[in-house]
Order: structure tokens, then C-alpha cells, then sequence
């Protein structure tokens, strides 16, 4: 066979061979695009804990420099991937008030490889608030799209002034208004949301720690902007205390959201407690359930409940206070429910405070952990 055919042949196959992996390429890259990016939205669940501690979230590498309090989670773009909406300090430490200057609000959107890209186009304008505390997430305007209730305190150091709090409705999908939520200004430190006067639309409960009354109760107008409901659902029990923590949880399981508060244990006999909904979501007469303090870890920041099995837990993120330290721990407290006995399986003065703790599956097991890669760790339940 002479020395040409031979090249002829050899040339042939290799021709062959390129054409078949560029269609083997091309076949793998299809393949992977369907499996990552083509899942059904993320559905909306009733309530703001729900929305942030049932949706199968894991622990996040949240995109560097970004804050970790005001933090929320859902799909927003509605490719089936849960995404990161986050409210970043600019004037932080504190000095004047006048060099308090507003945050920043920022989505980032996690693409088909599992990584975060910041859309600056989401948010129409820059009219945000200067110290966000706590995001929660509901479809406030009844569109099927995630919004987000931005619960603001302010300038933290004396005179504490307070400020209003901010929504970011939907336009349309990957559009958002930032509208005041009312024009009430307190010192706004915690919320939740849920729809207490079962008109349809989703109405908040924020703890103004600047109120005497604590928990006020924000009617929602259909359009995503609140009305105060003034105060007259909130327990009497707790007025004049030093709450900063609350949240609504269903947790004997008769499908009415129960209502967990907590602050500082050591000023003014600020207990941590439970009221149990009545079924009528009012809660001023109710008698609470007190679950006991941690020495010296008096700041109660988050709280947690877990179901497996017959056992129900609450946990109940802390850290230092009470014995002259401030923010210096991370403690977490594991209350049996309805017994109310308790563990202390993590008190550590050596970890960095955290402001959330989540309920995930990891590696196959159930676990407490943090929603942020950064302080990652696991309780196993």
C-alpha cells in the first residue's frame, strides 16, 4: 500500500474522530443545562419562617463582603434555584448619626453552575435604610413572586432615633419597587409575617423596641404598603420589657402560628417565652410558657423548632449578656417541647456570635447548622 493511501486513510479517521467529539461535547453540555437550570419554580409558603426554614436550604457561600443579618432566600428569578437578596451596613462602626448612611439592598442570583451573580438591574432605586436587621419573605402584592419586607432599626447607638421600614415589591419577574413599608418610625429590630386577619393579603408583626407595647401588628393595603393595627393582639405580658427577638412558629401543631419573643433576659425580667395561639391570633390574654435563661448568655437573637418522630424541639440561638460582655459567644440552647426540659449543647466564648440558625439535611443527616458557609457547623437531631 503505497505511502499516499496510507496518509488518505489516516486523515479519514481523523477527520472521524473530531466530528465525534464535538457532538459527544456538544450532547454533555445540552444534558447538563437541562438538569440544572430547567426545575419548577420555587412555590411560596404561607408565612415569612416557612419561607426562610422550610425550604430545603443548606448552609450558602454567601458572595464576599455582603451583610449576614438582613439576609433573605427564594427563587426569585423562578428557575427552581434558591438565590440571595442581602442588606449590607455602610456606616458601621457607629460614630455620629449624621455619618449613618444608608445600606445596600442587592440580589444575587445563583446560576447553573451553583454560583451567585449580582443583577444590579432588580431594583429600581437606591431609597433603602440605614441598619436592616431582618428580610423576611411572602408574596405581599399576590403575584406569585417573592417579595421582601425589610425590617429596619436605625442608627444603633444612643439616642437610638429609629426609621421605617422598607419593601421590595414586584413589577414583574426580576423587577423590584422599593417602597416605605408606612410611615411609622421606631426602633424595628424583629419580625414576621403572616396573614392575621385572614383577608387574603399577608400582613406583618414587628417588635419596636422603642414601643412599650413591643409587638405591633401591620395590616396589609393589597398593594404591599402596611397599615399599623395598632397593638391590642400583642400580650399584655410583655410590655415595658427588653424584647428585640420574635418570631411565628406553629408548634403543637393545631395550624395557628404561635409567638416566641425574646431580648435581653437580665433587663427588666425580660423572659424568654412562648404564647400559644388562641386560634383567633390574638394574644393578649394568653399566659406564656417560659423557657429558662442560659447564665450570662442572656441575648436570645433566633429561634428554631424541629419535628422528627415524636420529639418537637425548640432551639434557641443566643449569645453573651448579663455579666458586662455584649455579643461575645455563640450559645445554642435545645428545649424539649412540651416538657420544656433543656441542653446546652453549644456555649463557646471563643466563636463568633451568628444572627440565624437553620434546620437542613446534610449528608444524609438532620442537623441545626447556619444558613452561612462562613460560620458553618452542625448539630445533629
Amino acid at each position: 500500500m503505497s505511502s499516499i493511501k496510507l496518509y488518505t486513510i489516516f486523515f479519514q479517521i481523523l477527520i472521524y474522530i473530531i466530528f465525534f467529539s464535538i457532538f459527544i461535547s456538544s450532547c454533555n453540555n445540552n444534558s447538563k443545562e437541562e438538569i440544572s437550570c430547567n426545575e419548577p419554580p420555587l412555590s411560596i409558603k404561607n408565612n415569612s419562617y416557612d419561607n426562610f426554614k422550610d425550604i430545603g436550604l443548606t448552609p450558602q457561600k454567601h458572595p464576599q463582603g455582603v451583610g449576614r443579618d438582613a439576609v433573605a432566600y427564594a427563587d426569585f428569578n423562578q428557575d427552581g434555584l434558591i438565590d440571595i437578596f442581602t442588606a449590607t451596613l455602610t456606616y458601621w462602626p457607629a460614630t455620629t448619626i449624621e455619618a449613618a448612611t444608608d445600606s445596600k439592598f442587592e440580589f444575587y442570583i445563583k446560576n447553573c453552575s451553583g454560583e451567585f451573580e449580582k443583577k444590579e438591574n432588580y431594583i429600581s432605586s437606591n431609597d433603602t435604610c440605614i441598619h436592616p436587621r431582618k428580610a423576611l419573605i411572602n408574596d405581599f402584592n399576590n403575584d406569585d413572586i417573592p417579595d421582601i419586607f425589610v425590617v429596619c432599626h436605625g442608627y444603633d447607638e444612643n439616642p437610638f432615633p429609629g426609621e421605617k421600614n422598607k419593601v421590595l415589591i414586584s413589577n414583574s419577574l426580576g423587577s423590584y419597587n422599593i417602597i416605605d413599608a408606612s410611615s411609622d418610625i421606631g426602633f424595628f429590630h424583629s419580625g414576621s409575617s403572616y396573614d392575621y386577619n385572614k383577608d387574603g393579603y399577608k400582613d406583618v408583626l414587628l417588635l419596636d423596641s422603642n414601643n412599650s407595647n413591643k409587638i405591633i401588628f401591620f395590616k396589609n393595603n393589597g398593594d404591599g404598603s402596611f397599615q399599623n393595627d395598632g397593638s391590642s393582639r400583642s400580650p399584655t405580658a410583655i410590655a415595658n420589657k427588653a424584647y428585640y427577638t420574635t418570631e411565628l412558629i406553629d408548634i403543637n401543631n393545631d395550624s395557628y402560628l404561635d409567638l416566641f419573643i425574646g431580648g435581653h433576659e437580665w433587663e427588666s425580667n425580660s423572659n424568654t417565652q412562648i404564647f400559644i395561639n388562641p386560634g383567633t391570633d390574638n394574644f393578649s390574654n394568653v399566659m406564656p410558657d417560659n423557657i429558662s435563661s442560659v447564665s450570662n448568655e442572656g441575648v436570645v437573637l433566633d429561634f428554631t423548632v424541629t419535628k422528627k418522630e415524636s420529639s418537637t424541639y425548640i432551639w434557641v440561638l443566643r449569645t453573651s449578656g448579663g455579666d458586662g460582655t455584649f455579643y461575645k459567644s455563640r450559645t445554642i440552647q435545645k428545649v424539649s417541647w412540651p416538657s420544656l426540659t433543656l441542653s446546652t449543647p453549644i456555649m463557646d466564648r471563643n466563636l463568633n456570635w451568628i444572627p440565624w440558625i437553620i434546620p437542613s439535611v446534610i449528608n444524609g443527616k438532620n442537623v441545626i447548622t447556619s444558613d452561612n458557609q462562613d460560620s458553618y457547623f452542625t448539630l445533629e437531631y
